[in-house]
């Protein structure tokens, strides 16, 4: 069944009316002094395109202030590596012969104390 314009027409406003709503917002209550430094740099840095610099703060204040759960993140994965590190320089102990009990004699040749001469 073929729409009548005026239920096509409707249709199109609705699909651009929600386009707009997603795209667009409206905010109250704004301090002036704020108001106007958002504006100052909007006309500076971004040709007056409030969008961009609203995007652009919010990535900024996303780079500077971490989700807690990032930074336990990021800790425990630092402490993964200082255990795996030590781990890998106590296999390197354990693998080397123990050396306490050797003595270099004075002709240049090693004897162990208690053991074998080598």
């Amino acid at each position: 069944m073929q729409e009548s314009p005026e239920e096509e027409a409707k249709e199109q406003f609705d699909k651009a009316l929600l386009k707009l709503k997603r795209t667009t917002m409206t905010i109250s209550r704004i301090p002036e002094k704020y108001k106007t430094r958002f504006m100052q740099i909007a006309k500076e840095e971004f040709a007056d395109d409030w969008g961009m610099t609203l995007r652009e703060m919010v990535r900024t204040w996303d780079g500077i202030y971490l989700d807690p759960n990032e930074e336990l993140k990021i800790k425990l994965d630092m402490l993964a590596n200082e255990i795996s590190q030590i781990k890998e320089e106590l296999k390197k102990i354990q693998a080397e012969p123990e050396k306490k009990n050797q003595k270099v004699m004075a002709d240049g040749t090693v004897r162990t104390i208690g053991g074998e001469n080598k």
